[in-house]
């Protein structure tokens, strides 16, 4: 049965790489990426350079089809994503959905970072909200990016030492990502240093060059941060990404020591520090043709994120690549008929 591409593309993963989001046409039938910088070399411990998804319910969410090179020769291994807790896969996202039910955990550590006890079926990078944490309020609401999941819990990077441990708490799994891009964020750390250090509760998708505004509220601490402090109201500029961190052209060396509130000023404080996009800061000269600043070939800037589109998340063995890789991606429907009822031919 015939394909059609009905579109396609390329990015190039910033160095430190980033989930990646694909606006589609609706009806997509048939998805495809190719990672042109891996198919030509071979690195240890391997690497993803295919992967391949189908609609009609042929596979879950955060699965397809991977074909990986190995570590010290060119053969070609094909597995499914799901087979590695280590490597994510596709998420086609054609409705929003409804978050999944509560489930009541035990306990949260006060430590660097928190880990999480309860009885789960959660996967790797899993969006999650907290709420109801008995001992530790001033996170409930906040939404996490979780790791090193298993069936009785999982770990929060985006969360060291908030001041208490969690005696019972409840967590819902939520929709992975917000209608806009580059979405808004939970901030749990910023550093009193020369270019200040920002730790968001979620693996973040922000890259250099973009232009981010503070919300932070007085319990926290830092309000100086807050845009209307700064020189014309200017935006801070995010000069250096990590996964969960980012740092900002900003020296809050004296700035007022940030830190999540206590959790007995719930609800009587304003709790929640937040951070969110506001644009790129980027030049083009035109004489010379050369581009400074933000780079355009990266993750792009959304004012919305319409439905249907593609999850593709970064990591060695999954779909959208690792540091400075170059992605090919294409998107297929079917000539006749749909994938849940073809028409014979």
């Amino acid at each position: 049965m015939a394909f059609t591409i009905v579109s396609q593309g390329t990015f190039t993963q910033p160095a430190t790489a980033v989930t990646q989001y694909i606006p589609l046409p609706s009806g997509v039938d048939y998805f495809k990426t190719f990672n042109l910088t891996q198919y030509a070399t071979t690195q240890s411990p391997g690497r993803c350079v295919s992967g391949e998804w189908m609609g009609g319910g042929l596979f879950a969410d955060n699965d397809g089809l991977r074909w990986t090179k190995t570590a010290t020769t060119s053969a070609i291994n094909i597995d499914k994503f799901s087979t590695s807790t280590a490597s994510n896969g596709f998420t086609y996202v054609n409705v929003y959905p409804a978050p999944q039910a509560s489930l009541t955990g035990t306990t949260i550590t006060n430590a660097t970072p928190a880990v999480a006890t309860v009885t789960n079926t959660y996967s790797e990078g899993d969006q999650v909200t907290i709420y109801n944490a008995v001992g530790m309020q001033q996170i409930s609401g906040m939404t996490f990016t979780i790791s090193s999941v298993s069936g009785s819990g999982f770990t929060l990077l985006g969360l060291n030492s908030p001041g208490s441990a969690a005696t019972s708490f409840q967590v819902r799994k939520v929709a992975p990502v917000m209608p806009v891009q580059p979405q808004t964020y939970f901030i749990t750390g910023i550093t009193q240093a020369a270019q200040g250090v920002v730790t968001t509760s979620q693996a973040h998708n922000y890259v250099v060059g973009e232009c981010v505004e503070f919300t932070i509220p007085a319990s926290c601490g830092m309000v100086q941060l807050n845009n209307f402090n700064q020189p014309q109201s200017k935006p801070p500029i995010i000069t250096a990404v990590t996964t969960y961190t980012f740092t900002i052209n900003v020296n809050t060396t004296g700035y007022t020591a940030f830190a999540l509130p206590a959790s007995t000023l719930s609800p009587t404080a304003q709790l929640f520090p937040t951070v969110a996009p506001q644009g790129q800061n980027a030049m083009f000269n035109p004489i010379t043709g050369v581009q400074t600043g933000y780079n355009f070939l990266q993750v792009p800037f959304h004012s919305a994120l319409f439905l249907p589109y593609m999850i593709l998340p970064a990591g060695l063995l999954s779909p959208g690549g690792s540091a400075s890789d170059v992605i090919v991606w294409q998107a297929y429907k079917m000539e006749t008929g749909t994938i849940n009822a073809p028409v014979p031919s």
